[in-house]
């Protein structure tokens, strides 16, 4: 078996690279149709990482995640969220 090399500009594989995080994100949100906002409750973002509530209250008590609510409720930037795992898985 021959063996078949060749180099990408750095702009080509941004867009290539781009075109995977937004087919994911659309995946994610048929996978997951309420969790298409910034915002998410605790349980939301369990989900969203596939992690235990525990974790997510751990990681917002460790202050790797902000403390936001509104009212009673403890809520999550999915943003932040995304950060924080890619942070861990990059």
């Amino acid at each position: 078996m021959s063996e078949f090399t060749f180099t990408l500009p750095p702009e080509t594989l941004e867009a290539i690279a781009q075109r995977v995080a937004d087919i994911l994100e659309e995946r994610q949100s048929q996978t997951s149709p309420g969790i298409v906002t910034r915002w998410l409750t605790v349980d939301q973002a369990a989900q969203y990482i596939g992690a235990n509530r525990q974790r997510v209250y751990d990681l917002r008590s460790s202050g790797r995640l902000s403390r936001h609510g509104d009212g009673g409720r403890a809520l999550v930037d999915r943003h932040e969220l995304d950060e924080l795992v890619e942070g861990e898985t990059g």
